[in-house]
Formats: C-alpha cells, structure tokens, sequence
C-alpha cells in the first residue's frame, strides 16, 4: 500500500511541476468522451485473469462511460462511471455467491502519454494511469470503500478522431483486505473533439 501511494503521490507532484512550466489554456485543450464494455474481474486472485472466467462480471451491453480532458505535456485527467452485475454462481472475494448482484465505480484518473517522451504522435498511443475512485458492491462485506488505481492502456486514432481504447487496470481497496482488490478490462469506443491547436484530432 505505500509504494502504491509513493506513486500517486509521486505522478501529482509531476503533474505540478509542470503547471509551473507551461500555463495551461483551458479554452485550448481537448476532450475525448468514450462508452465502452468492460469486465470487472474481482474473484480474489486478480493475477488468474484469463484464466478464471467465474470471476468475470460484465454485461453484454456498453455500460462505461469516460470523460477525457488534455492538460498539458502529455498530461490528461480522466472521469468515469461503470455499472456491472455479479449472477450467481460467480466467484467473489474467493467465495462463490448464491444470488445476483450489482457494481459501481467512480473514478478519476490522470494519464501520461508515453508518446511525449519520443515527441511523435499517431494512431498508436500508449499511456500510463494512476488516480483515485469509489466502489460499490452490493455483495460484499464492506460494500462501499475508496480505491487507488494503477493500470495501463492504449488508443488506436482510427479515422478524424475516432477511436478504439483498450484498458486495464488495478484497483486495490481500502477496505476489505487484499482479497477484495480487483481488476478491470475495458474496450471502448472514443471520439475526440479538437481544439485550436490540434487540427488532426491527436494531441
């Protein structure tokens, strides 16, 4: 849990640091909004994922939705809300549960582009993220708790700022122990809205 908030810590002191570099022009940003399936994999072995598929909790239908704003340097900050359901028979907290229930995340995350570093943009856009959020799980012990975020994910730019984001992601608890972190696998589509200083939809 420390080396975890060693690194959140450590991403916002970066995020400052370049505030104090280069003054951030909110009318000059970009947004990028996505709605996206996604997989809440929270069996209580988080590292048998694929290979678990009881531990799985999805629906069939896109029921995340992103909200994206471009800082600056490589910087953006990142709102979600997601909604899953558990059907029983699943495994849960390394537990098999006897009867349905329902899940619900709020979160809000910063990323870095790792295109920055080798100062190229194109279709191919990896990042790095870390943040904070709220879980709700009406199934387990603590059914409500905070959780930081550590993950990792892409952007395919496809066509006139379309595009395709895949995502995974940590979310370790603070309550509940570490039998109830979980992870989260998301695949979503994304449009970007331009600003003045990025014509092509790409920043």
């Amino acid at each position: 849990m420390k080396f975890r908030s060693f690194l959140l810590i450590a991403a916002a002191l970066l995020v400052f640091k370049n505030t104090q570099a280069q003054k951030f022009n909110f009318n000059n940003t970009s947004w990028t909004f996505g709605l996206s399936n996604h997989i809440v994999v929270d069996g209580g072995k988080e590292m048998a994922f694929p290979f678990e598929t009881k531990a799985w909790n999805f629906l069939p239908y896109p029921t995340r939705l992103t909200a994206e704003m471009y800082f600056i340097k490589g910087w953006s900050f990142q709102a979600e809300l997601a909604y899953a359901q558990y059907k029983s028979g699943s495994i849960m907290d390394k537990i098999t549960i006897n009867k349905d229930g329902s899940y619900f995340g709020a979160d809000v995350n910063s990323k870095f582009a790792m295109s920055h570093w080798t100062n190229k943009r194109g279709w191919f856009d990896p990042y790095l993220t870390v943040g904070f959020g709220y879980t709700y799980r009406s199934l387990a012990v603590n059914k409500s708790t905070g959780n930081n975020n550590l993950g990792i994910g892409c952007n395919f730019w496809i066509y006139k700022g379309f595009g395709l984001n895949l995502q995974g992601l940590g979310k370790f608890v603070m309550k509940g122990g570490t039998k109830s972190n979980y992870t989260h696998y998301s695949v979503a589509l994304i449009y970007k809205l331009s600003s003045k200083g990025d014509k092509m939809g790409i920043k």
